[in-house]
């Protein structure tokens, strides 16, 4: 089967026609060595060569072979039935001159229920092929008695061919009698039945086609929207370790550089902040490898695992490592609760990186945090003293354009912000510094 499905359509009929050819002529050949010969073999000759060639043209030049066949099938087949191509010279059927005034066998439709067929699933209209497969049946069923009485009346010695043919009326009107008017309309209603056949199967393919196409395009979107979903992933990882090293990284590094110009006048001091130093960085490092753990585990698992949510010690913690480097902060947390979604995790994510600014760049003393919790949503405001005094106007609109690399904090929080449907904003605060503001919608 997979070797007929690779062939090119050409190879397909011409080895299907020469397959029909070798089964239609061997059968005949074995009939007519037998007692069941045929009282006109070479009908039977002139229906497998028009078979053939239906088969092997058909798909190729749908239309010419309709036509073809419709036409001169008809007209062979009852100029070597009745003797006409005998009468006029052509005596390559080596047959007797008359066989019969109506159809031989009901097999000798099958030229025509092959190309009907195949024509309408070729694309030739319905309607073209029903009138010529079915008009070609009918012009048979009338040519043949009136050409048997055109031999009839040309050929006096009829008699040498068997006495049944000196029984044969010569008037038209009575060779009509030999039709068999029951078969003639089951022929043409079978005829009708192959034509619809091979229509359906024209819309099945074309069908089939579409479905193909779609399923190619919904095969791209999904690898698009696969592709887009592993950027929105990794910039996600990339906020978090953002965040992550960041927040503990500039703790630690200010605390060295608080330590370093203390050293001489204070080891103890040193000593301090070297320990303190050293539980930073141990926990710097578990945040990470914990992040970096779950996007190792993303690709095996269902997709519903997210990063780490830190708890309210988590973001407790955070204060404290600003006041380890001289910004004192107060925090006015939620009662304390399991942090789980989404939200949570924004939240908490928001806090951190304001802290970070607060502590990298707003040269402030002191900081306020405040998360609000309640059935409207969560509020976030996060205010500093900073000495740089109250933010621009427009100062996400600045970071966002901004091609220094600098501020990219702040469209950070904005992003994660607007990811889960909330919102940011940065303006003047009460303490003299810069507020960041965050409302998050209500958990579902």
């Amino acid at each position: 089967m997979n070797f007929w499905r690779r062939l090119p359509s050409v190879q397909q009929d011409l080895l299907l026609a020469a397959v029909i050819a070798i089964g239609w002529f061997s059968g005949l050949a074995l009939i007519n060595s037998s007692g069941l010969r045929p009282k006109n073999p070479s009908v039977s000759v002139v229906t497998g060569i028009f078979l053939v060639l239906t088969v092997a043209l058909v798909r190729r030049i749908p239309r010419i072979t309709l036509f073809f066949v419709s036409v001169f099938y008809p007209l062979l087949y009852a100029a070597a039935e009745t003797g006409l191509a005998e009468q006029i010279g052509l005596d390559i059927f080596r047959a007797p001159a008359i066989s019969d005034a109506a159809l031989q066998s009901e097999l000798h439709l099958v030229p025509l229920l092959v190309v009907g067929y195949l024509a309408a699933a070729s694309g030739v209209r319905r309607f073209t092929t029903l009138f010529f497969t079915m008009g070609s049946l009918f012009a048979l069923m009338i040519c043949l008695p009136a050409v048997v009485a055109i031999v009839l009346s040309n050929r006096p010695d009829i008699t040498r061919y068997g006495t049944r043919y000196a029984n044969l009326p010569t008037d038209i009107p009575s060779l009509y009698g030999y039709i068999d008017v029951s078969l003639f309309v089951f022929a043409e209603a079978l005829i009708c039945g192959m034509v619809l056949l091979g229509a359906n199967a024209l819309r099945r393919r074309k069908t089939m086609r579409v479905l193909e196409q779609r399923n190619a395009a919904l095969v791209r979107l999904r690898t698009i929207e696969a592709e887009r979903a592993a950027a929105a992933e990794r910039t996600r990882i990339a906020r978090d370790l953002h965040d992550v090293v960041s927040h503990h990284m500039s703790a630690v590094v200010i605390r060295a550089q608080a330590a370093d110009r203390v050293a001489d006048r204070n080891p103890e001091a040193l000593r301090e902040a070297v320990r303190w130093i050293i539980a930073s960085g141990k926990e710097a490092l578990t945040a990470m490898r914990e992040t970096v753990r779950v996007l190792n585990t993303a690709s095996s698992s269902s997709g519903a695992e997210t990063s780490p949510v830190p708890d309210l010690s988590d973001v407790a913690r955070m204060g404290d490592r600003l006041k380890a480097v001289g910004v004192e902060v107060t925090m006015n947390l939620p009662p304390r609760r399991q942090l789980a979604t989404a939200i949570d995790l924004t939240a908490v994510r928001i806090i951190q990186e304001a802290l970070t600014n607060v502590m990298v760049h707003a040269k402030a003393t002191a900081a306020q945090v405040s998360w609000q919790s309640g059935p409207q949503g969560d509020l976030l405001t996060i205010d500093d003293n900073g000495s740089g005094g109250p933010p621009p106007v427009n100062a996400l609109e600045t970071a966002r354009r901004s091609e220094s690399g600098r501020g990219n904090g702040l469209i950070g929080m904005r992003e994660r912000a607007h990811a889960v449907g909330g919102t940011l904003a940065v303006a003047a605060g009460p303490l003299g510094g810069w507020r960041v503001q965050a409302w998050l919608p209500p958990q579902r």
